[in-house]
This record gives structure tokens, sequence and C-alpha cells, in this order.
């Protein structure tokens, strides 16, 4: 115990690096998400450009390029292998977890502040994302120090304010607009709440956002020059715009996604709320003091976070992510009043994840990715060969394989998947060919997901009056070699 209040920040980094590095190499890179970020990563490595994201030889314009920097600079230190690729969001983790530290301890004391490291660290959500190919771990720490920043400014010295613009910059780097948009919506409540609006003259509004302005520009400034409307299109139009306007995955666009997201992405600490807001209600209290300014702006920004987010088309569980924040710091100031055993909860926690991370999970991203495929093409021969995915695609396989795989579709549908316009194609980069077409190449290879269709064997018989030759996989997959088929 004395060796934890002497050393929290050793402490900290010890448990949450062992936490969110656990397994790491024995869990293979899921499609679609992590797959186009690690892919991408790759290409940029490859190609030597670092400046305008690529996949499958095209530009692409899913993300800013702060993640694809980290994504790019650990394969190029330990090479295209899983644990490089998970590395960067433990490290990130782990930063959060020491940020959420410093910020507690310096508003609430030390106490409090290992108890809301250790509730952020413990959360499936954040073990979850420390652990994950994308972009939240990273996006989680700029916002939350901006947020901080800001109240730091507030309370203590201006001087903060300029920190708040940078790390709202890195934010924007990292995924766009929302990395100011909610931590400013936050602030600016924040103040009206406290009629305080004259602050505003105080927060160095104007060369702040210059000097936000100036670390954005540097990248967004380059791509506008360099791809012009195309970039403004894609970056801002579809995946800013659209996404906020028109669901991509119709069927989480309800109102209650993010009350289930809380309750299991923040678990086991969010099914302490209800136990300790009654315990509060029965004693006629308010969980936080009125006085409290750190605990209001906590409150606003978590609110806005699940209010933005559910009013917006677009649903996905790591959204709300960047709330967590809050959500530790409010549930330790919770939790201790009422002494709960915060410090063995976490552990036990903690022995939990590791177990899942070394037993449960790798068979379970195994099954999500398309790793075995990768593996099986990469040892094989394919020159001048077509090599497809018929209904189904894995970014993941080409990976793993580092070869140039078709989407296969029907002629009559190739033209209306074209990427090109305001709408969802744009995601359609990967190479795309006509499936009859590509059934008359001599030779190739047609990957098959037999849980999707299994008429082709009869259209392939049709049309060569033999069956090819065939490689069964793990997952019902068949990859077809027709090499030797009759043309």
């Amino acid at each position: 115990m004395k060796y934890i209040e002497r050393h929290p920040y050793v402490v900290l980094s010890i448990c949450a690096l062992v936490l969110f590095l656990a397994a790491n190499s024995f869990l293979a890179i899921t499609d679609s998400a992590e797959s186009n970020y690690a892919l991408t990563a790759k290409e940029m490595v490859l190609s030597g450009d670092w400046l305008s994201p690529q996949i499958y030889g095209h530009y692409w314009y899913d993300k800013p390029i702060f993640y694809y920097w980290e994504l790019a600079l650990s394969f190029s230190v330990f090479g295209f292998t899983e644990f490089a690729a998970r590395l960067p969001s433990a490290l990130m983790g782990t930063a959060g977890v020491l940020f959420t530290y410093w910020f507690t301890a310096r508003v609430y004391g030390r106490s409090l502040a290992f108890s809301a490291a250790i509730i952020l660290m413990t959360s499936v959500e954040c073990w979850l994302l420390s652990k994950a190919v994308i972009t939240d771990a990273t996006l989680f720490l700029f916002m939350s120090a901006c947020l901080a920043f800001f109240y730091l400014g507030y309370r203590e010295n201006r001087r903060w304010y300029w920190a708040a613009y940078v790390m709202a910059a890195l934010a924007v780097l990292t995924k766009g607009p929302i990395g100011l948009a909610l931590p400013a919506l936050a602030a600016l409540i924040f103040l009206i709440l406290r009629h305080d609006l004259k602050e505003l003259l105080h927060v160095h509004l104007l060369s702040g956002m210059v000097l936000f302005f100036v670390i954005t520009g540097l990248w967004y400034g380059f791509m506008y020059k360099v791809h012009g409307s195309d970039f403004l299109l894609n970056f801002f139009g579809v995946h800013n715009f659209l996404r906020a306007t028109v669901p991509e995955h119709g069927s989480k666009n309800v109102w209650y996604f993010y009350i289930i997201i809380f309750f299991s992405g923040f678990a086991p600490w969010s099914f302490t709320w209800p136990w300790a807001l009654w315990k509060y209600r029965k004693e006629r209290r308010m969980p936080f003091a009125g006085s409290d300014p750190c605990a209001l702006l906590l409150a606003l920004y978590a609110a806005v976070t699940f209010i933005f987010f559910t009013l917006i088309a677009t649903k996905y569980t790591t959204y709300t992510y960047p709330a967590l924040f809050s959500l530790a710091i409010l549930s330790a100031g919770m939790l201790q009043h009422w002494h709960l055993p915060v410090r063995k909860i976490a552990l036990a926690g903690g022995v939990l994840y590791t177990i899942l991370a070394f037993t449960v999970a790798p068979p379970i991203m195994l099954h999500q990715s398309g790793k075995t495929i990768g593996q099986t093409l990469a040892q094989m021969d394919t020159s001048n060969t077509a090599i497809c995915f018929y209904k189904g695609y894995s970014t993941s396989a080409v990976f793993y394989s580092g070869k140039t795989i078709y989407r296969a579709v029907p002629s009559g549908e190739l033209e209306k998947l074209q990427p090109g316009k305001l709408d969802w194609n744009a995601k359609n980069v990967m190479p795309m060919a006509p499936i009859d077409s590509l059934m008359q190449n001599n030779p190739k290879l047609i990957i098959i997901d037999q849980n999707h269709d299994t008429a082709l064997a009869s259209r392939y018989y049709a049309l060569y009056g033999q069956m090819p030759d065939h490689i069964s996989l793990p997952g019902h997959t068949t990859i077809w070699s027709a090499s030797h088929a009759k043309s």
C-alpha cells in the first residue's frame, strides 16, 4: 500500500500495460474496422507516403492522419504483426489512465484519483478499445485532455487554455471535427450555467483558434491542396455529414442504443450507479455538491456526448467512449463515499479480462478475421492468377496475404457500387470485377463463404463441365483453384 501511495504512476502503468498488452500477439486483426486501419497503415509504410492515407492502392479519406501515423510507426519498428497493430492503442490507453489519475489528483486528491484510474482501466470498453486497432484510445486521451485543460484554465491559470487548443487540434487530427465540437459545447454550457459567459473574453479565443488551425491546417490544408474536392466530398461529406444524417446501420438507430452501451461498456461499474443513486436518494442528498464546478463540467461532458450521438443517425458502440473520462471520475467520488471496495472489484475484473484475453478472445477474433485465408494465399503461387471473394470481402485477408484480391459482383451491380458520390458506396474502394469475367479468367482463385452462397458451383459446372480443385478452410470457407478448368 505504501509503495502504491509513493509511486502511483509506476503501479498504474504496470497494471495498464499488463492488462492492455496481454495476449495481443494471439489476437487476429478482424474485419472490417481493424483491418481497414491496419491495411492503410501498412500501405503507408510500403509506399513511403505518410501524408495521404491509401488502401488497395487508392487514396482513402475515412479518418484523419494521426492514428495512421501511430500504426505506421509501430509497423516500421516491429513489423506487420498483431502485436505491432495493437501496440498504439495499448500505449494510448495507458496514457489515458495516467492522465485521468493526474487530473483527478490535481482536483480531488490522490486517493480518489487512484480509484478513478482503476475504474477507467477495468471498464469493459476501456479494456477492449485499448487492445483494438482503431482510433478511440487516442481520441479519448486528446478529448479528455482538452476538457481537463479547459477546466484548469478556468480554475487555476488561464495559460492552461493554450494546452486545451493543442489537444483539440490533435483530437481533430485523430477523428475529425467532433474532437473539438464536444468539449467546446460542454465548456460553453458550463459557462452558461455558471453565469460566467464573460470568461469567453479570457479564453484566448482568437489566438487559440489561430493555434488550432495552424496545427490542423498542416495536414488538412495539404490534403485539400493535393486532393481537392475528392477529399472534401469523402471526408467531410461522406464520413462526417452522411454519418450524422443517414444511418449506416439502420438496425442500431434506436434511441436506447447508448443506454445499452453504457451498461455494457462501463461494466462492472455501470451497475453500481443505480445502487449508489438509490442510496443518495434514501439519504435525500445530491450525489455531487452543487458547488463543485468540476463535477458539473464532467457531468455536462458525459451528457453532451450521449445526447449528441443519440441524435445523429449512424450509431457505433465506440462513439460514446470519451464520456468514460467523466464517468470514471464521478463514479470514484460516489463509490468512495459509500466505501465500496473499488480496488478488490478492479483486481477481480483485471484477472478475468486477462484470462479471457488468452482463452476466449483468440478463437472469437480469428473467426471474425480473414487471417487463415490470407496466410493460405500467402503460401500459394498466385502469379498471373485472379483472386476474388464472392458475396463477401475480407480486408484482413488482404493484409495477411499481401496480395490483390477482387470483390466479385454480378455484372449488373458493378456500376451501382462504384464510389464517387455522397453515399455509402464511398467505402467500396477495394478492386471490384464482374463474377462472370473472373470465372472465365484462367487461372483463378475464388474464395467462397458457403454460408452465403452454394449456387456458384452449379454455374461453374455449367460453364466448364467439371468442378474445380478446392481447399476447405475453417468457418465454411472454400478457396476454389480453377487453373485446370476448361476455358
